[in-house]
């Protein structure tokens, strides 16, 4: 195991001259006994001191990515630099990359590409000066393996603003226990580890709503129900002692209504060979009780609806929209490959990615007065490309205005007992 740090690079991140800034970046590639490497980003001063870092990459010995995390100590504008494969940032880190693993691997080997691609490409130098970092990224990834990385609308979210972020996750399976299933955890803020793919976060508009609710049936035992399902209780419960007790009960009870049960009986004697039936209605104008009752059936996974409309106001915000609306539509695909290769490669499907939604107050921490939402599948997402009624481009093409539609349901239901884990006040689910 060997490691090593690059020299100190300035790089310019942002896409205008309101959020443009001038940091210093130093990176530190570490290869591990097992042929895998770790690459680190610190931001720093001019000469490398009060390092914070802001980027995380491993790969194993094959040059696959087991890890890339964009920590939460990244400005906004580092995510966006960070995310796009042509930015001056990432040009700067491949550069970097190349010269510390240089360092690093006089004491190891590199037998995978690992080194190259815990660079994130090519190892491509930084030599031409980037005018932005919002360009699209256009490099296909391997099928179920894209990271969207962080966005955003409007491309400046007023610092201390509610808004509401929806981040991507891969679909995490249960395992059996016994009788049960195992729990899925909810995903926190900025969460999600090795199963986030990406976040999209916008201001939080009107018609944010939610809707609890318990499914609840009607029932009926007839008097001749109860008294079958008596004896079966009985005798499963207390073996053949159970079933002389309850035939005893029932010989006791029908000898103190001998004769509302000898009506009833022949009533129900004289329905059947008559072909008839409400014939005790009518001829007594009675029934028999049907002991109804309203009884809890099942739980309610619920719904939730939004609907954003986003309006470019410069080419760069342009391309922000264009990606989040391929975010959406991409992670609620399902994917192919489900088969474990060969002709079965594509015997099955596998599930789409699920969305993680989270209502921020002030743009760090959950809302607290806001219902929270658990872990949700996506059934449906619209866009209109004309939303305010004629076709209108600007000069490069993009619609001048985009309106997306979003329908979730919950994974699980909502239960008593997860309200425990918030305060009396907080609303909890």
């Amino acid at each position: 195991m060997a490691s090593a740090k690059s020299g100190i690079s300035k790089v310019t991140t942002g896409t205008s001259v309101r959020n443009r800034r001038e940091n210093f970046y130093q990176t530190e590639v570490t290869t591990l006994a097992d042929g895998s490497v770790k690459r680190e980003t610190f931001r720093t001063d001019k000469n490398g001191n009060n390092s914070v870092k802001i980027s995380e990459v491993t790969a194993d010995k094959d040059g696959n990515i087991t890890n890339d995390t964009t920590l939460s100590t990244a400005s906004k504008e580092e995510r966006r630099a960070l995310q796009n494969p042509n930015s001056q940032l990432r040009n700067s880190i491949r550069q970097q990359t190349k010269d510390a693993g240089d360092k690093a691997q006089a004491n190891s080997i590199d037998p995978g590409g690992a080194l190259e691609k815990a660079g994130g490409g090519s190892g491509n130098t930084a030599t031409d000066q980037e005018t932005g970092d919002s360009q699209a990224t256009t490099t296909p990834a391997p099928s179920g393996t894209r990271d969207f990385g962080d966005m955003q609308y409007p491309e400046t979210i007023a610092e201390g603003q509610d808004t509401i972020t929806f981040t991507a996750l891969t679909y995490s399976v249960k395992t059996l226990q016994g009788f049960t299933f195992g729990g899925r955890e909810r995903v926190g803020p900025g969460g999600g580890g090795g199963r986030s793919k990406g976040t999209v976060t916008l201001p939080i508009q009107s018609g944010i709503k939610d809707q609890n609710a318990a499914g609840w049936g009607e029932d009926s035992m007839t008097a001749g129900d109860i008294a079958k399902a008596g004896v079966a209780l009985k005798t499963i419960m207390e073996g053949g002692g159970g079933f002389s007790d309850s035939i005893g009960t029932l010989a006791n009870q029908a000898v103190g209504s001998s004769e509302d049960l000898a009506t009833a009986v022949g009533t129900k004697f004289a329905e059947n060979a008559a072909g008839v039936k409400g014939l005790l209605a009518r001829t007594q104008g009675k029934v028999m009780n049907p002991n109804l009752e309203l009884l809890f059936q099942k739980p309610s996974l619920r719904p939730f609806s939004f609907q954003f409309k986003l309006s470019a106001r410069n080419k760069e915000e342009a391309q922000d929209i264009v990606r989040i609306i391929r975010f959406f539509k991409q992670n609620m695909a399902p994917q192919k490959g489900g088969g474990s290769g060969g002709t079965s490669a594509n015997l099955f499907l596998k599930a789409p990615n699920t969305f993680q939604i989270h209502y921020m107050h002030e743009g760090s921490k959950e809302h607290p007065y806001i219902g929270r939402a658990k872990e949700c599948a996506m059934t449906s997402f619209e866009v209109d490309y004309t939303p305010d009624g004629n076709y209108s481009t600007l000069r490069d093409g993009f619609m001048t205005s985009y309106t997306i539609s979003m329908s979730f349901k919950e994974l699980e239901p909502v239960f008593y007992e997860d309200y425990d884990e918030f305060p009396d006040t907080e609303i909890g689910f």
